[in-house]
């Protein structure tokens, strides 16, 4: 099974995610981040194999938090509702 960390600053985003998810029986989410600070902590305990990634977030994108992380050692699925 997939270990997977949902990381968007919008809630409906990640229920939206989540849901898309809940019949795939081949992905666990092991946590939902609503910025990236609380999203390196994830990411450090639960050593995803996939991560969903907002790139726009107040205070830290998702790039600016990719390069807080000494390895990157997971799939990323970039997400946004921008254009």
């Amino acid at each position: 099974m997939l270990k997977a960390i949902i990381i968007d600053d919008e809630p409906y985003c990640c229920e939206t995610i989540t849901t898309l998810l809940e019949d795939n029986t081949e992905v666990e989410i092991v946590a939902v981040c609503y910025n990236g600070a609380d999203a390196i902590t994830a990411i450090q305990k639960y050593k995803p194999d996939l991560v969903f990634l907002d790139v726009e977030m107040p205070k830290m994108n998702g790039f600016e938090m990719l390069e807080q992380l000494s390895s990157v050692n997971f799939e990323i699925i970039f997400t946004t509702s921008y254009d």
